[in-house]
């Protein structure tokens, strides 16, 4: 029996040579320092699953134990260049920032999907779910495996939910593409299996990977009011705070009121939660679709080529190695020295945007 997890699915219809070199039914690879997009994408999941756990912990205390997870996992294939040690730094700052900035959201979020009112009932759940043939017969080759962000209950309505973190360069383009997502359609469907209640959709709770403008401080002391600002109401308002720590609500209204108003409404959102229903039609008309692939996935007579384009091979972390093959080159040296073996099992998922 084979275990087919989505990520890989997902890869495998998208570049078939790049599929074989990081899958768990490959040579189960990844690059010995981590690629930046994914890298920051696990450890603002990790922060996340310690927050909303049963320990709750702070942001920055898992960060930390992330990055030195990190560390630890580098240093066995020797020292960073200068050159990725500044990339790494630079995504460390990154994470943290990003979930500083999370988290005087969240505290500031109300209505239907705020914190107040979901009910964790599972995060990072593992599973291994049967799939089925278009018969409606088990398969006897292949099983659906992988791990989902979690599971959560709606106090107001009693509803359930897939809830799926989801990282992007932009929160637009990836929420117009959501309706199609093929990987939360796959951990809803596997879910009502484990926990055999009706689940009516995805929650997809969406963090846009870039840090909030800071206002200028003008020369009369006062902050910038520029509407361009490419921030959220929630930072400005620290930012008001710390400029004019000995203001009240009611001179902070009078300078800044109706820029912050004007911003709620206009300004471009770094987090959102976004909800997607599933029909039932769609549910098993994916279920029949991860069958036929992952059959295709699993024969030892399936070709591995290439699919190259724009999107495809300027993300990819083994382009390297996908140019030297082109070109005739000594591709088992570049897998062997710029390439591990992945030590986790359930790791093999990747962030959501570039």
């Amino acid at each position: 029996m084979y275990e087919i997890h989505i990520s890989d699915l997902r890869s495998f219809k998208s570049c078939r040579r790049k599929w074989w070199w990081s899958s768990p039914l490959g040579l189960n690879l990844e690059p010995n320092v981590p690629y930046a997009p994914f890298f920051s994408g696990r450890a603002v999941h990790y922060a996340h699953e310690m927050y909303y756990g049963s320990k709750h912990v702070p942001f920055n205390t898992s960060l930390g134990k992330f990055f030195d997870h990190e560390i630890r996992e580098m240093e066995k294939t020797g020292r960073l260049w200068p050159q990725e040690q500044a990339t790494f730094d630079e995504q460390v700052n990154l994470c943290i920032g990003i979930m500083d900035h999370y988290n005087l959201w969240i505290k500031g979020l109300e209505g239907h999907y705020a914190d107040s009112n979901l009910e964790f009932k599972a995060l990072e759940t593992t599973f291994r779910v049967p799939i089925y043939a278009n018969s409606g017969h088990r398969s006897t080759k292949v099983y659906l495996a992988g791990r989902f962000d979690g599971l959560v209950k709606n106090k107001e309505d009693g509803t359930f939910w897939i809830w799926e973190i989801k990282t992007t360069r932009s929160i637009d383009e990836l929420t117009r593409s959501l309706a199609n997502d093929e990987q939360a359609g796959a951990y809803l469907w596997a879910a009502q299996q484990i926990y055999k209640v009706p689940i009516t959709g995805v929650l997809y709770n969406i963090l846009r990977k870039k840090l909030p403008s800071k206002p200028l401080v003008l020369q009369s002391g006062m902050l910038s009011v520029n509407k361009q600002i490419d921030t959220t109401p929630e930072y400005y308002f620290m930012a008001i705070h710390e400029n004019h720590p000995d203001w009240d609500m009611e001179t902070i209204t009078a300078h800044y009121g109706d820029f912050l108003s004007n911003m709620v409404t206009t300004g471009k959102p770094f987090f959102i939660r976004y909800p997607v229903y599933r029909t039932r039609m769609e549910i098993d008309t994916l279920a029949e679709n991860l069958h036929a692939t992952a059959l295709e996935m699993t024969r030892k007579s399936t070709v591995l080529y290439p699919t190259p384009g724009w999107m495809n091979c300027n993300f990819c972390h083994f382009r390297g190695p996908c140019l030297a093959m082109n070109a005739g080159g000594d591709v088992p040296f570049l897998l062997d020295n710029e390439y591990r073996v992945r030590t986790d099992p359930n790791a093999w998922r990747e962030d959501d945007d570039a």
